[in-house]
This record gives structure tokens, C-alpha cells and sequence, in this order.
């Protein structure tokens, strides 16, 4: 919704999300300020940097891509946003040395077109070996900054790939590379708060990037750990097989009082003839006023099975909670035909995602 189509490079779709245009915004800015002299307006320059400001970032983000590609994994876009880009892959990274290869391209093209730049301002003169220095500098500060050790930047990918390769465990990788992000986080939070007391601007930002810093390191410890455990198991091993079912004919208000009242469960199934026609939660309830309650029934209220995602068994517990979160459910129920034998509910993903980390890590 908030990304444009602007072209492709070998193939890979590049958009640009609307936020990157505060980023031009800045860059125009400065770069104007920075080459406006002796009355002549910097503007032509500025707009060309910012042009060639974007084209870094591109390239930074297709060498991701084409490694990626290189190794076997599908491409589906790249994305531009207000703080970079952002590469995205179809399939997960399976090995410490192809995260490390993809990881590092990035910041190996910035530093490549910092040298480039560097070779134009040698050769160049007056206005324009300023300019090229500039895009030099810029390209070896985007390489610099990418190496950072924290994720999502591409030096905590690369320092996860070490870790990964050392322990030859993804979790004990990215929980060690965590670690230092946080620690790196902290740091400058530390700092933040002295440099608060010379300068207010200065200290208020390296509070933030801390702060963005330490989440960031939570965020891709939990992040991983999920995908890693739930990508590994089957909905049969996770769900709940002990539940229970509402008649279609019950009214709301016994429903409330027989179901819910002093109950931690948010959602049952609906079962006629032991076959599954639907599935009521206390929020259906919502949508009436109590006192219609005594005249509504479960099965006019609830949501009908043709309306569920259906689950089975056998399926990924990794594309069933990416269901349950993008349609919003708390609780789906797991079928064996037109028979329900469980349910499955976030509660259980969370409880099943905690017991798989305690023995793994």
C-alpha cells in the first residue's frame, strides 16, 4: 500500500516505500546547503547526489540479491525505506557461510563505489572533487555503518553467521549475537545519557539509536527462535487435544454463562452430529446486545467453517500461526475430515515455542 513499483534490476522487483522520501528530502537539503557557493545555487548537485545516493543503495541491496540468488535462495523484491533497504528472500538461509556470503556482499559494494567515487574526485576539480569526495565518504559511511555488530544491519547478520558456524546451532548463533547487540545498545544509552548533559540534540539521539538498537537485538532473537522452532513442527504436535464443543443451538446467554464465565478459553468449536460447522468466540458476543442474547443461537452467531482457514495434522505449525496471526484468530480448530481432533491456540504456540528453547538453548 505504502510502496511504488520504480523498476527491476536482473529481474527483481525494486519499490520504493513513501517513506524514503523524507530521506530525499534530507539529502537534497544537505547537499544543497553543502554546494551552494558564490551566489550559485547547489540544487542541480543536490538532486544528482540524491540520485546517486538512491543508486548506492540499490546496488548495496543487490548484491544481497544476486548473492542470495547465486546460492539457490529466490528473490522476491527489494524494498526502499526511510533507514535503507531491505532485500527480500522467499526462502529461509540454511547455512552459516550463505548468511555470512549475503550479509557481507552489501557493504563490500559501498565500500567498491566509495573507491569509485574516491578515483572521480582525484581526477576532478574545483565543485566537482568535492562532490565525488562527498559520495566517497557517504559510500564509506553506509559500509561502516552496515558492519555495525547489531541486526538488522548487516554486521549482526554477519557476526550470527560466525556464532552459527562456531556452535553449528542457529539459536546459540543469533541468542550470542543478540547478546552484543544489547550490549551495544545499552552502551550508547550509556553515553546518550552523559552526552545529555552538553548536549541535549546529540544525547536524545544516541538515547534513541540505543534504545532502536537494543529492541532490534530482542526482537530478531524472538523472531528467529520462532520461525526456527514452529518451521520444524507439525500442527498435530502442538495443538490441544483436550477441548470442548458448543451446540449450534445453544443461545448466547447459556453460552456466556456455560462457557466463558470464570473459563480461560477464548474460542470453541461448534459441532453438530460430531461434525464441525463452525467456530464461536466471546467475541461474536460483541455483536449483540445482551438482551438479544436469549434469541440468538450459537450457530446463527458463529463464524461458519467455510469461513475458517482450514488445518489438518499434518500441516506446518509455522504456515498455521502465520494464518492465525494474518486473519487475526486467537484459536483455529485442527480437522481429520469433517471431525475435529484439536484446537490450536497461541497460548499453546507460545507454551510449545518456551519448551522447545529451554532444551535447545
Amino acid at each position: 500500500m505504502w510502496s511504488m513499483r520504480i523498476g527491476n534490476v536482473s529481474g527483481i522487483p525494486i519499490k520504493l516505500h513513501l517513506s524514503w522520501l523524507i530521506l530525499a528530502g534530507l539529502s537534497i537539503y544537505s547537499f544543497e546547503q553543502l554546494f551552494t557557493l558564490n551566489g550559485q545555487s547547489g540544487l542541480p548537485l543536490a538532486l544528482l547526489g540524491t540520485l546517486l545516493l538512491l543508486c548506492s543503495i540499490v546496488l548495496h541491496e543487490v548484491g544481497h540479491a544476486l548473492m542470495a540468488r547465486r546460492l539457490g535462495l529466490r528473490v522476491t523484491a527489494i524494498t526502499l525505506f526511510l533507514t535503507g533497504g531491505l532485500t527480500e528472500l522467499a526462502d529461509d538461509v540454511d547455512l552459516p557461510q550463505s548468511e555470512f556470503k549475503i550479509a557481507l556482499v552489501g557493504p563490500l559494494v559501498n565500500v567498491g563505489l566509495a573507491i569509485a567515487a574516491f578515483v572521480g574526485a582525484w581526477f576532478s576539480q574545483g565543485v566537482w572533487a568535492s562532490f565525488w569526495a562527498t559520495l566517497a565518504i557517504i559510500n564509506g559511511l553506509l559500509a561502516v555503518f552496515n558492519l555495525l555488530p547489531c541486526h538488522p544491519l548487516d554486521g549482526g547478520r554477519v557476526l550470527r553467521s560466525i556464532f552459527w558456524f562456531l556452535n553449528d546451532d542457529l539459536l546459540r548463533g543469533t541468542l550470542q549475537a543478540s547478546m552484543i547487540g544489547r550490549y551495544l545498545g545499552n552502551g550508547l544509552m550509556i553515553i546518550g545519557l552523559v552526552a545529555l548533559f552538553s548536549n541535549a540534540l546529540t544525547g536524545s539521539l544516541l538515547l534513541l539509536m540505543g534504545w532502536m538498537t537494543n529492541r532490534a537485538a530482542v526482537s530478531n532473537f524472538v523472531q528467529t527462535t520462532l520461525n526456527y522452532t514452529l518451521s520444524r513442527a507439525l500442527v498435530g504436535e502442538v495443538m490441544t487435544r483436550s477441548f470442548r464443543t458448543v451446540s449450534p443451538h445453544l443461545t448466547l446467554d447459556l453460552f456466556a454463562g456455560q462457557y466463558l464465565l470464570g473459563q480461560a478459553e477464548p474460542a470453541f468449536p461448534v459441532v453438530h452430529s460430531e461434525r464441525l460447522i463452525g467456530m464461536i468466540s466471546v467475541q461474536h458476543l460483541y455483536r449483540y446486545a445482551m438482551g438479544e442474547w436469549r434469541s440468538i443461537s450459537v450457530g446463527d452467531a458463529m463464524t461458519p467453517k467455510a469461513d475458517l482457514p482450514r488445518l489438518n495434522v499434518g500441516d506446518s505449525m509455522q504456515t498455521a500461526y502465520y494464518t492465525m496471526l494474518g486473519q487475526r484468530y486467537d484459536s483455529l480448530p485442527v480437522t481429520d475430515g469433517d471431525a475435529v481432533v484439536g484446537i490450536v491456540r497461541h497460548r499453546d504456540v507460545v507454551a510449545f515455542v518456551q519448551s522447545a528453547l529451554k532444551i535447545k538453548v
